[in-house]
């Protein structure tokens, strides 16, 4: 079992300072279309955002493994496909969404995104398997094999029809988080397991 853990430390990197520790694990593989299947039990503690996505590997960002090679684009052009969000007040509901760019407005802070989410029980004391499944047609997002958001991948932007790399993480406050408790001091993402194979 891999355990990420968010914890309260203050802590500085590069002339930035602050109050707590996570991780941010990023895949040194990046696939085009296949399935991802992944175990995960939630943290439970407001303020705590879990996440199991991807980027477009043509995203030039810190902790891609590829840096420039596969190309050097922003985000959202790169594209994001959430596989799994949680919010940090609401421990009962998940979420699956996608990202992209808005050709028509030129503008990094209008862009579009389709998402849903769906309630589900024990999010933070049982295993839960969070999968995508995503071809030339479609990307389809599931809880437990329960269909919670499908995009039509057939007129869709170029960012879903490059290739991706999957990425783990807790965050902590955030639009997603929202307030971190005042007597918080750490939770943790446990992952049981996961495969990501080509169709």
């Amino acid at each position: 079992v891999l355990k990420i853990i968010a914890k309260r430390e203050d802590y500085s990197f590069a002339g930035s300072s602050k109050k707590y520790t996570s991780a941010r694990l990023n895949s040194k593989f990046d696939f085009l279309y296949g399935r991802v299947d992944v175990r995960a039990k939630l943290p439970s503690s407001a303020g705590t955002w879990p996440a199991i996505w991807t980027l477009g590997s043509n995203i030039n960002e810190r902790g891609n493994y590829f840096g420039s090679s596969r190309g050097s684009v922003g985000w959202p052009e790169c594209g994001e496909i959430d596989i799994m969000e949680q919010y940090g007040g609401d421990k009962s509901k998940v979420l699956g969404t996608f990202h992209w760019r808005d050709e028509t407005s030129g503008s990094h802070a209008m862009y579009p995104q389709n998402g849903q989410g769906l309630e589900i029980e024990n999010t933070s004391t049982e295993f839960h398997l969070y999968s995508m499944i995503w071809n030339a047609n479609s990307i389809q997002i599931f809880v437990d094999n329960i269909l919670v958001v499908q995009m039509n991948n057939k007129t869709s932007e170029e960012e879903f029809r490059n290739p991706h790399y999957l990425l783990l993480n807790i965050a902590m406050g955030g639009s997603l988080g929202g307030s971190v408790p005042d007597d918080y001091k750490e939770d943790s993402m446990e992952i049981e397991g996961g495969r990501g194979e080509k169709e």
